[in-house]
């Protein structure tokens, strides 16, 4: 659903898209809640930055571009995330379609993150930003106080396959 709230006065049109949430609690009683989400700007490179900000999701995406994780791996990996805030990140790169939840029906439920596609789309990116931090702390003299930067291999996954059309083109 999406609102337009018109500030007369002011000269300032604000876009809203209405995300509704559907919650349980432990009564079993469902509870729908209404939530604001601003949409998105329209020049690409704010796009880009607004989806990917956040002192987590790089983070994040960095560990699910090996493969699929679950919550508990990430919060292993990450020790000083609490788990709301990596839950919260997780959802909204979920909503942005960078990365994928997968539920398995098994007692206790698993859960799963992995990187999509179009979340993959932003490894050379986050690469190459690993890169110039590396450069930036060489140029400032603080070179042995951080990280190397290491392209994980990804799991092998099963081969794609495609339709004739899909290969003529």
């Amino acid at each position: 659903m999406n609102l337009t709230s018109d500030w007369r006065g002011a000269g300032l049109a604000i876009d809203y898209q209405i995300k509704i949430h559907t919650l349980s609690c432990h009564t079993h009683q469902e509870v729908t809640m209404a939530e604001p989400m601003k949409r998105l700007p329209e020049l690409p490179v704010e796009r880009a930055l607004k989806v990917i900000s956040g002192r987590w999701k790089p983070v994040i995406l960095y560990y699910v571009f090996s493969g699929p994780k679950r919550l508990s791996e990430l919060k292993r990996m990450m020790p000083v995330i609490t788990q709301k805030v990596l839950i919260q990140q997780l959802r909204e790169m979920e909503e942005h379609g960078l990365v994928a939840r997968q539920i398995f029906a098994e007692v206790p439920a698993r859960v799963e993150y992995s990187a999509t596609e179009l979340g993959l789309g932003l490894e050379p990116v986050l690469l190459a930003l690993c890169q110039w931090g590396q450069r930036h702390a060489e140029a400032r003299n603080e070179a042995g106080e951080i990280a190397d930067c290491i392209v994980r291999p990804r799991r092998a996954t099963a081969p794609r396959v495609f339709s004739d059309a899909q290969r003529t083109l």
